[in-house]
């Protein structure tokens, strides 16, 4: 018995060291769209100070739904330079920068509607 009990123990331990490292990975990607970007964003930026977060929710989020690239990009200068923020903060604020800076080109590049 004790040789299946060290057996399901060990067992045990594989599995919750995989299943930590997996979310760690997860959770430290890159985003690929402009929306994974802003999610991780607000899930990195729940503790940050009240001025960090209305930028985010009232500038970026706002400017994003109605495709105001510019005032979405103003307000990420704001928080990526406020210095309350911790340096995965400040990783997740860039990417999302550069994934604005990529939707404000694509959307000047596009066609517009035939009148």
């Amino acid at each position: 018995m004790k040789k299946t009990d060290r057996l399901v123990t060990v067992l045990i331990f594989v599995l919750l060291a995989c299943g930590a490292s997996c979310k760690k990975n997860a959770s430290s990607q890159k985003p690929q769209t402009l929306e994974e970007g802003i999610a991780q964003l607000r899930a990195a930026l729940v503790d940050a100070p009240p001025q960090v977060q209305s930028n985010l929710y009232s500038g970026v989020s706002y400017g994003v739904r109605y495709g105001n690239y510019a005032q979405a990009l103003g307000a990420m200068d704001a928080i990526v330079g406020d210095p309350s923020l911790n340096a995965q903060q400040k990783k997740i604020a860039n990417d999302v920068t550069d994934l604005l800076k990529t939707a404000a080109q694509n959307q000047q590049t596009a066609p517009t509607p035939a009148q």
